[in-house]
């Protein structure tokens, strides 16, 4: 006697296989709608809308990864989840440095990106002219704008005062590298062996993994020390302005050897200062000083501590007429700043005008 069961017992590893993939996709979708959730919810800054742009693109990607009948909205679709490469590439850049802004070269990048990318997909639907290599191109510039994203968020994790988040570039930039070692292994093995179906669940499951760690981050970090607000600008007068409202009691004996450090030694015209040079110098352990700055000064980064005194070094020293004849380059670099790029950005960011037109308003008052 046979049972029916028994016949049904047996299901082709491809079934198995496209049942596993759709469970994977799916759990990639809900861990990314928490996401979307917290980006939506988060106050508004460059991270937050990055980051919503890129769960909405994800999911559409991931929906267009799903097995279904060929439309004519397959290439926005396609171009709807290549969108989330350079996003990602937006998105880490401003969670992890305070001062990013987006410039015209950075636009200019990820259009041309996605500008190559549709142009793939309908050179693969045969709606357009074969050009040689450019899938290898594409998925070569993908790589570059993760691995480029990673370097950035590694690179500047000294700096970051933000205790949670300094912890989470280490998770970022290991997980992330993993995913994309998981994902190029799957596609290289899929492509070698003709297994496409096992190499689009293997993808799967990397999708998902991203899609965890994502959203356990942002679930391990409140909203202010994820998502930073707007940076302080300077005021009219020449004093250091207060970066923020202190959210916890200062210690004053530090304080005291930090603003003497500033002030009197004025230690910030070192423009090779580090958080663990003022650590030593005012000889306290280096998470107290971190806590200090973060915590009690309202500072995210050290960059910004230190940039603070040196703006108000050259305010003082532009505005002053017997320095009338010193070039700003000159200012500038007394003042610790590494390169006159990064003085003119920090400078027009806090006063909202470029160094040569404070000198000029100020002289000619």
């Amino acid at each position: 006697m046979v049972f029916a069961s028994d016949d049904r017992s047996h299901v082709p590893s491809s079934a198995v296989i496209a049942q596993v993939d759709l469970l994977l996709r799916g759990g990639a979708i809900g861990l990314l709608m928490l996401a979307a959730v917290v980006f939506a919810r988060a106050p508004a800054s460059l991270p937050s809308r990055f980051g919503l742009a890129l769960t909405l693109c994800t999911v559409v990607g991931t929906l267009a990864g799903l097995p279904h009948a060929p439309t004519a909205i397959d290439p926005l679709l396609d171009l709807s989840a290549s969108a989330a490469i350079p996003l990602f590439w937006l998105f880490a850049r401003a969670w992890f440095d305070d001062a990013f802004r987006p410039k015209p070269v950075d636009m200019a990048l990820a259009a041309a990106f996605l500008g190559c990318t549709l142009y793939a997909g309908l050179q693969g639907r045969g709606l357009a002219a074969p050009i040689r290599g450019l899938d290898i191109a594409v998925y070569l510039a993908g790589m570059a704008f993760a691995i480029h994203a990673q370097w950035l968020a590694w690179r500047n994790r000294q700096g970051d005062l933000v205790e949670p988040r300094r912890q989470a570039r280490t998770v970022f930039v290991v997980s992330v590298g993993l995913i994309i070692l998981w994902l190029l292994g799957s596609e290289i093995v899929g492509r070698a062996t003709d297994e496409l179906a096992l190499s689009g669940m293997a993808s799967a499951a990397g999708l998902f993994m991203g899609a965890f760690v994502i959203t356990a981050l942002l679930f391990g970090l409140r909203h202010p020390e994820a998502f930073p607000t707007a940076l302080p600008r300077a005021t009219g007068d020449d004093t250091v302005p207060e970066a923020v409202a202190s959210p916890e009691p200062l210690d004053a004996t530090l304080g005291q050897s930090l603003a003497r450090m500033m002030t009197q030694d004025r230690a910030y015209r070192d423009p090779e200062l580090t958080i663990g040079t003022i650590a030593a110098r005012v000889e306290t352990p280096e998470y107290r000083v971190r806590r200090h700055i973060n915590g009690g000064l309202g500072y995210r980064n050290v960059s910004d501590y230190l940039n603070e005194h040196r703006i108000a070094e050259v305010r003082s020293a532009l505005a002053d007429p017997a320095q009338a004849d010193v070039p700003i380059l000159t200012i500038a670099m007394d003042a610790g700043f590494g390169s006159l790029v990064m003085f003119n950005r920090v400078f027009k960011e806090r006063l909202g005008e470029t160094p040569s037109a404070f000198r000029r308003r100020h002289l000619d008052g």
